[in-house]
């Protein structure tokens, strides 16, 4: 019995010494670690440059959508870059919160020389209308639910490398 408690003391002294030797090892390599693994941006400071790209969806615009065709919506796209954009690609994805239902929309466009603080308005003519249930579907048909939004992402980007993403999900 005693033999059976020195073994288990044994080996346990033997793992201790062993993690502590690893420890020790791990401490003396390597630039300690100061900072949180993943660095945080600092907040904006006054007169600190801002994003190249900054895109806007006023409020008004979004509530004057309906669920229907030919439905007219303006994106604001501002340069916030001391230089000018020679170009902006826009696209415009617009898609159901509900993932089952199908018919994800998409629309492009592009504005030109667009002047450090200016800001360009660019209109898409989209369509808002509810898809029809689909009676060909391997599923079986799928119910339009009246409960169902739409949600609009509009992606910005220029050949320089700047980039802004604004979403929006409308009520129905």
């Amino acid at each position: 019995m005693r033999g059976l408690a020195l073994g288990i003391l044994g080996a346990s002294v033997a793992v201790l010494a062993t993690a502590s030797a690893f420890l020790l090892l791990a401490s003396l390599g390597g630039v300690p670690v100061t900072s949180d693994p993943i660095p945080q941006t600092d907040p904006s400071a006054p007169g600190s440059p801002g994003p190249a790209l900054v895109l806007k969806l006023p409020q008004d615009r979004l509530e004057e959508l309906k669920m229907g065709p030919d439905q007219r919506l303006a994106v604001d796209v501002e340069n916030g870059d001391d230089e000018e954009l020679p170009i902006v690609n826009l696209a415009l994805v617009v898609a159901s919160e509900n993932t089952t239902r199908p018919g994800t929309r998409y629309y492009w466009a592009t504005t030109e020389n667009v002047a450090p603080k200016e800001v360009a308005t660019v209109e898409f003519e989209i369509d808002l209308s509810p898809p029809t249930p689909d009676e060909n579907s391997e599923v079986g048909p799928r119910a339009v639910l009246p409960e169902d939004r739409e949600m609009l992402e509009v992606r910005a980007t220029t050949p320089g490398g700047a980039s802004a993403i604004k979403t929006a999900v409308l009520t129905p």
